[in-house]
């Protein structure tokens, strides 16, 4: 068994907590789990990105090679394309429709992709992709930084290596306190979105 994971997005939208609730699902399975994340000013927006691999073998690398990615979830449209090429073209894609405009799009010096665009250049690379607007729902349910825990709700669906409710009991143990039933609602909510997807 294996399963290489890359998480991309940024700063702030909460990779490290998926990260971590998919290492630990991984690793309560009494599965070899190596991760590593790449972080570039990200608590001023930067880009994150996040590789999990898992195996019942030995991992002799936590970085996850061009094209071997099975899965990609990606919190942002640009920071998902940046890192298409990390997904094997017969894996699959989850991406959360949200645009976060880069700093040189800011100083006006570059132009945001089309969302067509996006999509259309995700789908020419690999068929195998969902967009839930999993932002905009955290957004509804209160908090836009329940973002992450709704993308580990609609992977959980997609994916028949998660169990549904271990992967919620790992959200619950590793939110803070304050935090624990906003986030369960998200994942709960998340889970829902592609079952009406």
């Amino acid at each position: 068994m294996k399963m290489d994971v890359v998480i991309s997005g940024v700063g702030g939208q909460g990779n490290i907590f998926a990260s971590l609730v998919i290492s630990q699902y991984a690793m309560n399975k009494n599965l070899n789990v190596l991760g590593a994340e790449t972080i570039g000013a990200a608590q001023r927006g930067g880009a994150v990105v996040s590789h999990i691999r898992i195996s019942d073998g030995t991992i002799y690398s936590p970085l996850i090679s061009r094209g071997q990615a099975d899965l990609l979830i990606g919190m942002e449209f640009v920071e998902m394309l940046r890192h298409m090429r990390l997904l094997n073209p017969k894996g699959t894609y989850l991406l959360n429709a949200m645009k976060i405009p880069t700093v040189l799009n800011n100083m006006g010096l570059d132009e945001y992709p089309a969302t067509e665009e996006i999509l259309q250049a995700a789908k020419k690379y690999c068929r195998n992709g969902y967009v839930i607007e999993a932002s905009t729902l955290a957004k509804k349910l209160g908090n836009i930084q329940m973002t992450n825990v709704v993308m580990l709700g609609a992977l959980v669906k997609i994916m028949d290596f998660f169990d549904y409710d271990k992967v919620k009991l790992l959200v619950q143990a590793n939110s803070p306190t304050r935090f624990k039933e906003a986030n369960l609602r998200g994942y709960e909510e998340g889970f829902q979105l592609i079952k009406s997807h």
